[in-house]
């Protein structure tokens, strides 16, 4: 079974712990970071993340309105979830770049044979590198994740994905986890300047 490393630089934080669980599990799930990896194509990647972005936004919330879930009963669209959010005190600075990768999404949903472009990338990661700088981490073209496993002979396989060598899916996956880390300091502090419950669980983002 493989497992993902996320080799990180953050001050006053382990190098690779994560909070994850609880309130968090549908966001911090290793198998969603993997396929993203894994499989070899835009779209797919793409559109997990903005499932996962859309989990972020379902958190959010249902724990300002002290609700279990705002949006039980019927479909609602992702960018009405991102408004109704933004009005709850969502970060004007996340909001631009989760609208960012909710057109992503449109433009592969819209446009026959589109494909991901370095120039909506690179501009994503300045905008995620700019998000929550107070935090420390390291910046999208420093980071790197590590894929380790085990081969069909068992033998042990390691793979390093870094920015400089990413082609523009490996670069997409940096960039949003990155954001990924960031969001989940920045809703812990939210929830705490506000004083809303939440539960997490403190663990390595490594499953075998």
């Amino acid at each position: 079974m493989p497992w993902l490393i996320f080799n990180v630089s953050r001050q006053n934080m382990s190098e690779t712990s994560v909070p994850i669980g609880g309130d968090f599990s549908r966001i911090f799930d290793h198998r969603d970071y993997l396929a993203m990896i894994n499989i070899p194509d835009d779209a797919t990647c793409v559109l997990r993340a903005h499932l996962i972005l859309e989990e972020i936004l379902n958190v959010w919330s249902s724990k300002l309105t002290s609700t279990e879930d705002l949006y039980r009963g019927g479909f609602v669209p992702f960018k009405t979830k991102l408004i109704i959010s933004r009005n709850l005190g969502l970060d004007d600075s996340l909001f631009e770049i989760l609208d960012r990768v909710n057109d992503l999404r449109n433009r592969f949903s819209h446009r026959k044979g589109y494909v991901l472009e370095y120039s909506a990338i690179d501009a994503l990661r300045k905008l995620v590198d700019a998000f929550a700088s107070h935090i420390g981490l390291t910046p999208c073209e420093t980071f790197q994740a590590s894929v380790s496993g085990t081969d069909q002979a068992g033998r042990r396989v390691d793979t390093d994905y870094t920015w400089a060598s990413a082609v523009n899916r490996i670069k997409f996956v940096i960039v949003f986890i990155v954001l990924m880390l960031k969001i989940t300091h920045w809703i812990q502090e939210e929830f705490q300047k506000r004083g809303i419950q939440y539960t997490i669980v403190a663990s390595d983002l490594k499953n075998g």
